[in-house]
């Protein structure tokens, strides 16, 4: 995307970005035009130097998966009047799609 920027960090590429259409300003700091990418922090790199979002550990992809606790709670409120494992069953198809490393 062509934006006005001005590299802050030459070794990562990292930018400062003109988000407006004032093009003199953006020239009169010391902004020129460039294609710049946004990295998943939000921060803005020349095209092709924004570093990627690390890979999350086991841990915190069940924890993005489990429901939330005051359902957990109901689901094993709701097995033991039922004589069901619900509960389980989702927590064990979560632990086992997303083992221990």
């Amino acid at each position: 995307m062509l934006k006005y920027a001005k590299i802050v960090n030459n070794q990562t590429k990292q930018c400062d970005v003109g988000l407006g259409t004032n093009a003199d300003f953006y020239q009169s700091i010391g902004m020129v035009q460039m294609d710049v990418e946004q990295a998943y922090d939000g921060t803005w790199y020349v095209v092709g130097y924004a570093p990627q979002e690390p890979e999350k550990s086991y841990v915190e992809k069940r924890l993005a998966e489990y429901p939330p606790i005051s359902d957990q709670l109901d689901m094993i409120y709701w097995d033991k009047v039922n004589g069901t494992n619900l509960w389980q069953s989702k927590i064990a198809e979560i632990k086992a799609k997303y083992p221990k490393v």
